[in-house]
């Protein structure tokens, strides 16, 4: 199952050089590579490109935290194998 988060696009400039608005965007966080600091933005990486966000790593951590709802998923460990404790 998917694991979404709702974030804001940064804004971009259009072709003439204007602002474009804001854009909600959906996330699928099984996709994310990385997610890095740039000011007070945010630049994800996922497995097909990266966005620039207006959110900043805690608020994305925050939101990707808020709808665990007490479940938990195997953990993995560096090489991609179940961690023991997690069986």
């Amino acid at each position: 199952m998917a694991h979404f988060i709702k974030l804001t696009q940064a804004p971009i400039n259009g072709e003439n050089g204007e602002h474009v608005e804001d854009n909600q965007v959906l996330f699928n966080l099984d996709t994310v590579i990385s997610v890095e600091p740039v000011g007070d933005k945010s630049v994800i990486q996922t497995r097909w490109g990266r966005v620039t966000v207006s959110e900043d790593l805690d608020s994305i951590l925050d939101k990707a935290n808020a709808d665990n709802s007490g479940s938990s998923a195997p953990q993995f460990d560096s090489i991609n194998r179940i961690s023991e404790g997690a069986i």
